[in-house]
């Protein structure tokens, strides 16, 4: 993955104009990093949206036969923030799963769908759930190393793709939230990579200043994770790339 991947992301989204042109940016990143069978979903009390790069015939499928009553990812996946694996490859992980949803996996092995991890943004609830499957039609062990070498640049690339697709969809113009400097700054080194740790001997405090600021931070932005915050930060300009 080249360097300036995410800038380059973040540039071609901030330019689009259309939900699908901020889609063509996103799927576009991801497939070149591997990721080729990706679906979003964002579904709630204003909005219900679902993309996907997985074949249409299968998308024909799945609606056709309400497979949205056995997926696993919605079931199971879009219930925690914590990443979880996806597609065939590991399947006998999740001794939960009952016949039906086993089926529906092997189903979608069927279009190369192989090996996935769930990025969730917001978990199902009453305001619905939003997140991303970031599968691909790698094996689980070339998929596990992509993503513990851009695992970081994949999730916030995610975030910054959910807040812009978001947007677009408010013609209402918000104002942005003020971060004091101590929180940008905070921001600004966690998007440069470094971890709680890192940040506090940089700017010569303790790690529990930095996990305040950051907290503020979250408040401030209206987010539930440090990626999210990073994302909208970004997006709403106050944090360059």
């Amino acid at each position: 993955m080249r360097a300036n991947a995410v800038e380059d992301l973040l540039t071609s989204i901030h330019s689009a104009n259309r939900p699908s042109a901020v889609w063509d940016s996103a799927s576009g990143f991801f497939d070149s990093c591997g990721l080729d069978r990706i679906i979003y979903l964002d579904v709630g009390p204003v909005r219900e949206r679902v993309m996907t790069t997985m074949p249409a015939a299968w998308m024909a499928h799945y609606t056709e036969r309400n497979h949205a009553r056995i997926d696993p990812f919605i079931r199971y996946c879009a219930a925690s923030l914590a990443p979880v694996g996806t597609g065939i490859d590991y399947l006998e992980e999740h001794s939960y799963l009952d016949a039906r949803e086993r089926g529906f996996i092997r189903e979608a092995a069927e279009t190369g769908f192989r090996s996935g991890m769930s990025c969730m943004i917001r978990v199902k609830g009453s305001m619905g759930a939003a997140g991303w499957n970031l599968g691909s039609t790698m094996p689980r062990q070339q998929l596990e190393k992509i993503l513990a070498r851009h695992g970081d640049i994949l999730r916030l690339a995610a975030h910054l793709s959910h807040e812009k697709l978001a947007q677009s969809d408010s013609s209402a113009e918000v104002a942005a939230p003020v971060l004091s400097p101590r929180e940008t700054e905070c921001l600004q080194w966690l998007a440069a990579g470094l971890r709680t740790k890192e940040i506090a001997d940089r700017m010569g405090i303790r790690p529990i200043t930095v996990e305040l600021h950051l907290r503020n931070a979250r408040n401030r932005l209206g987010a539930q994770t440090r990626e999210q915050a990073l994302a909208r930060a970004i997006t709403s300009g106050l944090l360059p790339v």
